[in-house]
């Protein structure tokens, strides 16, 4: 998942850039709270947490980008496989 954040909130722009921070690249999709490839309020429901926003954002993204390309099928896959590896190990090292 790649996504741009233009928010006219700076707290909101702040909240996302740190929610976000894994996957914020210059090609992704813009997620807004006016004007966007997704909008905040309209999207996505607020309130949210970290959780919630990528549960969210996962569904519309993958909606959004359904391609039946090879190397797009491909980067979503290593895209999800990231995503879970990475709470894997957030949870294992956050048990100690």
């Amino acid at each position: 998942m790649k996504f741009q954040i233009r928010c006219k909130s700076l707290l909101l722009q702040k909240a996302l850039e740190e929610f976000l921070k894994d996957y914020i690249s210059n090609d992704g999709l813009v997620i807004s709270d006016e004007k966007g490839d997704i909008i905040i309020g309209k999207d996505i429901k607020k309130p949210f947490s970290k959780e919630q926003l990528l549960k969210q954002l996962k569904e519309i993204y993958y909606m959004k980008v359904n391609s039946n390309s090879f190397e797009e099928k491909l980067d979503r896959l290593i895209d999800e496989f990231s995503y879970k590896l990475k709470l894997l190990i957030k949870e294992e090292y956050g048990k100690k």
